[in-house]
């Protein structure tokens, strides 16, 4: 059984107000909402490939032709993590004190924190090094962080008290299908509107894939795109689920059909595609609204390295998925299901939760289970498995519950050739036994208390 340290330490971080990146592209390349100042922290949750060489992060002044303030580089070929800046193009001198905290195939909390003095980093809650700024490279310049290596990267998370408007972000290697934007905020009392766009770069020119523009006064959304600086025609929708001053969650989807919004849990109709969705690179939100988090949630495209047997090489129609589905949820898995195969279910356990179910079964309903993943929260705090065969439960194997109430979570159910693996938060909670083939295996189904965000079947 893996140790869920990490998962336990990264449950709160998920959680915090400020700027997250889940399952972001690679490799990475991506603008800080605000230039990096003392006491600010990055948290990077990830997990080494089962044979890595080495990765890399950089903390950087610009996008390209960067000059890297902090090069932060495991290299298991060498077994040490090497420390470095360059300025102008020239390398300073490396430091490699300290013994290796990384392992291949295993998950990780790297945490930096800047100081006056350096850059302080801890890995899986420890203190690991301090990185002493180089002269003439002040920490206030750094503007962009990038990643790239032998690394499966699960959120990059950046506690903010508060996100800038106007707010401009990348969109790590643009959008895709399947993309998903979650804005938490705060409507400005006797506001006239806000927009968030997708656009085809940061600029104020910048053709638009994505115009969503709620305008108060009107009790109308907008929504819209933009080309060659031409508008198209306005869709619009009478009545807004907000008002001036409330609380508000925005999220669009970039599904296959067009951009799906969600305001205040409340799907809004589709804004089919006019242009190329491939084509928005930046996020810009502006407007009467102050922005608590930010949330860029990408389909996974990497699966853990504990379980080298199973990969997905890009995100495409070999997989299905469901989005911000309200539970009981049920999807159709893609035909042929069986080793290699698995799920993924991502969403927010509740505040005060009995239980929830995830279930690979053999049909729609009332169907033999291949796998009944039950975390159970109370009376007792526990992850009960089982199968049902011919109708009836079989024995149940019980394992410690490594999920938090009220906490976001992402879950692996990969199937293998005798097993079921079930990864949480890139961690390994347990293996079920293969009962009966899991070629029968048509539908996953998810119950019980939580909110899904993402079912993906692969």
């Amino acid at each position: 059984m893996a140790d869920v340290k990490v998962a336990a330490l990264v449950a709160s971080v998920k959680n915090a107000p400020g700027l997250h990146y889940k399952n972001p592209r690679f490799p990475l390349n991506v603008k800080l909402p605000d230039n990096l100042e003392c006491g600010s922290k990055i948290y990077i949750h990830g997990c080494a490939a089962a044979e890595p060489n080495r990765f890399a992060i950089n903390l950087k002044n610009a996008e390209t032709d960067a000059n890297n303030y902090f090069h932060f580089n495991p290299r298991f070929d060498e077994g040490c993590v090497v420390r470095n800046s360059r300025l102008d193009e020239a390398w300073g001198d490396e430091e490699r004190e300290g013994d290796m905290p990384f392992a291949p195939g295993q998950p990780f909390l790297i945490t930096i924190i800047p100081t006056v003095d350096c850059y302080e980093v801890e890995v899986n809650g420890s203190p690991f090094i301090k990185y002493g700024h180089r002269e003439g490279m002040p920490l206030c310049d750094v503007t962009h962080i990038a990643m790239w290596g032998d690394v499966t990267i699960y959120g990059i998370h950046v506690p903010l008290r508060s996100l800038p408007i106007p707010l401009a972000l990348r969109i790590p290697k643009h959008t895709f299908y399947g993309d998903m934007l979650i804005l938490t905020g705060t409507v400005a009392g006797g506001a006239d509107r806000f927009h968030v766009n997708f656009q085809c770069g940061a600029g104020e020119d910048a053709d638009i894939m994505y115009h969503f523009n709620p305008r108060f006064p009107d009790n109308q959304l907008v929504c819209n795109n933009r080309c060659a600086d031409t508008w198209g025609e306005e869709q619009t929708i009478d009545g807004l689920p907000v008002a001036p001053g409330d609380r508000v969650v925005v999220c669009i989807v970039a599904a296959k059909e067009g951009f799906i919004p969600f305001l205040n849990g409340n799907p809004l109709p589709t804004f089919p595609h006019r242009l190329d969705v491939c084509g928005a690179c930046s996020i810009v939100v502006d407007g009467d609204i102050s922005l608590e988090s930010v949330t860029v949630d990408c389909p996974p495209v990497r699966l853990p390295a504990q379980i080298p047997d199973i990969d997905i090489d890009a995100f495409d129609d070999k997989t299905v998925q469901a989005l911000r589905a309200t539970t009981p949820v049920t999807m159709t898995l893609p035909a042929g299901f069986g080793p290699g195969k698995g799920v993924h279910v991502s969403g927010k356990v509740h505040d005060s939760p009995s239980r929830f179910e995830i279930n690979l079964q053999c049909g729609e309903s009332d169907s033999d289970i291949a796998i009944h993943f039950n975390p159970r929260f109370e009376p007792v705090h526990e992850l009960v498995m089982n199968s049902r065969n011919g109708g009836n439960w079989e024995e149940e194997l019980r394992e410690e519950n490594p999920i938090a109430p009220g906490s976001e979570v992402d879950i692996y159910i990969l199937c293998l050739e005798d097993s079921y693996v079930c990864v949480v938060d890139g961690d390994v909670v347990a293996n079920f036994p293969h009962r009966f083939d899991s070629g029968r295996v048509t539908h996953v189904n998810v119950d019980g208390s939580i909110t899904v965000y993402r079912m993906l079947g692969m």
